[in-house]
């Protein structure tokens, strides 16, 4: 009987941990390359971040995205406004999903992570 009560709060344990650690995604919405290419047009108060490195970045982006790569992230982030919606982009969604993350444990209330990132991306690029 104890080792099954042990087992049982181990389990617990565990999906709390795990909850704790999966809850920061929820915080951060995110939006199509379409809705992107939309909202680009319109929207000229977001501030627009492209996390791929230098290189990357430079073999073509999305015009009106600015480069913070993510291996400096942490270093730069601080340049961004607090008062204003951040639209996060990568290659795929994975890396700008991290830097949404970190963003929103620093206190930014308005980020957006862009699902898919250039894979998805059919737009121009420059």
């Amino acid at each position: 009987m104890k080792f099954l009560s042990l087992t049982v709060l181990a389990i617990l344990i565990g999906i709390g941990v795990f909850s704790l650690f999966n809850q920061s995604s929820n915080n951060v919405e995110e939006i199509t390359t379409t809705e992107l290419k939309e909202q680009m047009k319109t929207d000229q108060t977001a501030v627009y971040i492209d996390v791929r490195e230098v290189d990357e970045f430079e073999d073509g982006h999305v015009e009106g995205m600015k480069n913070m790569p993510l291996s400096s992230f942490t270093e730069t982030y601080s340049e961004l406004p607090k008062d204003k919606e951040i639209v996060v982009m990568c290659r795929s969604g994975n890396r700008s999903m991290q830097a949404a993350e970190y963003l929103v444990q620093q206190g930014y209330k308005d980020v957006i992570n862009v699902s898919g990132g250039m894979l998805a991306w059919d737009g121009p690029v420059k």
